[in-house]
């Protein structure tokens, strides 16, 4: 065989070889989108005979401001789908945009049992008429939150609902000495605080330093104005080193700290009006 004829030949070979490795190529193309398609088909199967709709739906957790027919109505406007293709991470959105719901999980259980635990807010104090405080001081609107008449009534004319909720969590233990409960917090435009206890009792605390007013009134309560606490109008927590205290009764009496080196009152000095 000469060169020329070898060449040839060796062309051949390297072409036969190509075109195999080009079927070869295909065929496994071909072969990667059969399974691809089958295991399409199959899931697809699959999905279809395991989507059975669903045929029992609970409603978990302890209520006592939320509706239970309410929260049937939000789960039954959610109920588009089956076992498998139902959007759980939607309904469970829904239900968590209800004001008195805190928190929410929905699980699904074979073969066709969807259960939905629910964990209700618990309101700590009103906000003007028509919402109400979580311990978060998160505002949650309400039609109506007369039914919450027994919890403290909270406003504010500036600042935010957390702000007002934090002082309340603080005034609140501050005042634990004293038995004083609050009723009543408001937080005015020019940002002052104001207080009104279980009792009728007004306290006037002023923009600044509410917390040292808070412990002077509990020292000045403890050594005389508990055995009084029945006759007394407003406590008026705004001056330096005192406080000042109105009487249901027309008198008027002052009260202030003449020691102002001393941390304890030594000395009052009562004014009758």
């Amino acid at each position: 065989m000469t060169r020329s004829e070898q060449q040839v030949s060796s062309r051949t070979k390297e072409d036969d070889r190509s075109v195999v490795d080009k079927l070869m190529n295909n065929m496994s193309k071909i072969i990667t989108l059969l399974l691809f398609f089958s295991i399409a088909y199959g899931a697809n199967l699959a999905i279809q005979y395991l989507d059975k709709p669903i045929t029992k739906v609970s409603i978990e957790g302890e209520f006592k401001y939320l509706d239970h027919q309410q929260l049937v109505a939000l789960v039954n406007g959610q109920m588009n789908g089956g076992f498998i293709t139902i959007d759980l991470k939607a309904l469970q959105n829904v239900l968590h945009q209800h004001p008195w719901v805190a928190e929410v999980s929905v699980q699904r259980q074979w073969p066709s049992y969807m259960r939905i635990n629910v964990v209700e807010e618990v309101p700590i104090a009103r906000w003007g008429d028509d919402a109400f405080l979580n311990r978060l001081g998160d505002k949650l609107i309400i039609k109506d939150n007369s039914q919450l008449a027994k919890l403290p009534l909270m406003t504010a004319e500036l600042g935010s609902s957390s702000e007002v909720m934090k002082q309340y969590q603080r005034l609140t233990d501050l005042l634990l000495p004293t038995g004083l409960k609050l009723s009543k917090l408001k937080l005015d435009r020019l940002g002052a605080w104001q207080v009104e206890t279980s009792n009728g009792i007004q306290l006037i605390l002023g923009r600044n330093q509410v917390g040292e007013k808070i412990r002077r009134l509990v020292l000045v309560w403890e050594t005389d104005l508990n055995q009084q606490a029945s006759k007394i109008k407003t406590i008026d927590l705004r001056y330096p080193n005192g406080l000042a205290v109105s009487w249901k009764s027309t008198r008027k009496v002052a009260i202030k700290r003449l020691d102002e080196t001393s941390d304890e009152l030594r000395k009052v000095t009562i004014i009758r009006g």
